[in-house]
C-alpha cells in the first residue's frame, strides 16, 4: 500500500491519482519485474523521455516506486527505480476508482499480458513444461456465483504470491536457477452469452 505523503488524501485517492494514466500502469508493471531508469523505460515503451520522466515522478510522489541507484552518464545522472507496490489493485481499491478510469487501466494491464503470451509462443516456451496450464471457462452465474468465483481467484493470487516468496527462499539456499513464469488470471463480465 502506498504511504500517503498528504495525510488528507485517503489510500484510494492516492491509488486513483497514481494509476490515473495508463502509461503509469505500464511503467509500474516493468518496475515490478526489474530495476530501470526513465531512459530505459522510454526506450522500452517507445515514448519520449520527458513524458516517461514526468510519470515516474508521479509514481515516486505516491510511493509506488523508489530510487535504488544512480549512475553518471555523459555528464548527467541517470536514476534507477523499482516498484514498491504491485501493479494490481485490491477489490476495495478497484471499487473506489472512478468508472471512467477503469477501462484505461484494464487496457494498460492487458497489453503486457498479450505481450507475455506472444513472447512465450514465439520462444516456444509456452508449452515446454508438461504441467503448464491454459483454460477458458465460459460461465453463466448469479450474483453469488460471481462473488464466489472472484473470491477463488483472489485466494489463488494470494497463494501465488506466497509460492513466489517460498521459492525465492529455497533458491537462495540451494542456488537453483529459477524457472521464469507468468500466471495470468482473468475474470470478467462477458457482453453476451458464453460461446464455446
Amino acid at each position: 500500500m502506498p504511504k500517503t505523503k498528504n495525510k488528507k488524501e485517503g489510500v484510494e485517492q492516492v491509488v486513483a491519482k497514481a494509476f490515473a494514466h495508463p502509461l503509469r500502469v505500464q511503467i509500474l508493471i516493468i518496475l515490478n519485474e526489474k530495476v530501470a531508469s526513465p531512459n530505459m523505460l522510454a526506450q522500452h515503451l517507445d515514448q519520449s523521455l520527458n513524458l516517461v520522466a514526468y510519470h515516474v515522478r508521479v509514481l515516486e510522489k505516491y510511493d509506488c516506486i523508489e530510487l535504488v541507484d544512480t549512475k553518471q552518464r555523459r555528464g548527467a545522472t541517470e536514476h534507477f527505480y523499482r516498484a514498491t507496490r504491485r501493479q494490481f489493485l485490491t477489490d476495495n481499491e478497484w471499487s473506489r476508482l472512478p468508472k471512467g478510469l477503469r477501462g484505461g487501466l484494464s487496457g494498460a494491464m492487458l497489453k503486457p499480458v498479450f505481450d507475455d503470451v506472444e513472447e512465450a509462443l514465439d520462444a516456444n516456451t509456452f508449452d515446454e513444461l508438461d504441467d503448464s496450464h491454459l483454460s477458458r471457462t465460459p460461465m453463466a452465474v448469479d450474483k453469488k456465483g460471481w462473488e464466489d468465483a472472484a473470491g477463488v481467484l483472489a485466494d489463488a493470487l494470494e497463494r501465488l504470491i506466497e509460492i513466489q516468496g517460498e521459492a525465492a527462499t529455497r533458491m537462495s539456499e540451494s542456488g537453483e536457477e529459477p524457472i521464469h513464469s507468468r500466471a495470468l488470471i482473468l475474470h470478467f463480465k462477458s457482453p453476451g452469452p458464453a460461446s464455446s
